[in-house]
């Protein structure tokens, strides 16, 4: 699974970024390799739990306030494309 992110500003290293994800309590900040970016969409783990059109998601490093896990709405996480090596 991907959730939306939106590049906010180059990290400390040349191969980081500074993404803001929507949160249902607002944004939430986490330096990720830019790599780790596709399609406008950070790789996430399937959601742990669902509830009123909202995922809880782990994210794959820890944010800027300290929190591994984040509630976002059902419509910014879609599945992930599988690429295929020849």
């Amino acid at each position: 699974m991907r959730v939306k992110v939106k590049e906010v500003s180059n990290g400390i290293h040349p191969n980081e970024v500074v993404v803001s994800i929507l949160t249902k309590d607002g944004e939430e900040k986490l330096v990720v390799h830019r790599r780790s970016i596709s399609n406008g969409g950070l790789e996430v783990g399937y959601p742990i739990f669902e509830e009123n059109g909202l995922y809880l998601i782990e994210l794959p490093r820890e944010s800027m306030r300290g929190l591994w896990r984040i509630w976002v709405q059902q419509v910014n996480v879609f599945e992930s494309t599988v690429r295929q090596f020849a």
